[in-house]
């Protein structure tokens, strides 16, 4: 298994247990297995990304892009139109 199948393994089984959150919606683009990016929302400055991640600074490179968030955030945005029933 690879690394990016292993970090989608941990985000789907935490959607499962947790429901609705970034975690399970179609907007959400992981990065890990527990921070992704919401690809719902126009890119943003690099100090606003990370600022739903209550981080007031981050080692990596201050660029602009999609909004980061953790994966049990829930917002009004949320969609799920994953069949989960056919990949059980």
């Amino acid at each position: 298994m690879s690394r990016e199948q292993d970090r989608r393994r941990l985000v789907d089984q935490f959607y499962r247990k947790h429901g609705p959150c970034c975690a399970g919606c179609d907007w959400w683009r992981f990065h890990n297995s527990v921070v992704g990016e919401c690809t719902r929302s126009a890119p943003v400055s690099g100090g606003d990304r990370i600022a739903m991640l209550g981080m007031e600074g981050c080692s990596l490179p201050d660029r602009a892009g999609h909004i980061l968030t953790p994966r049990d955030h829930l917002c009004g945005e949320f969609i799920d139109t994953h069949d989960w029933e056919a990949k059980q």
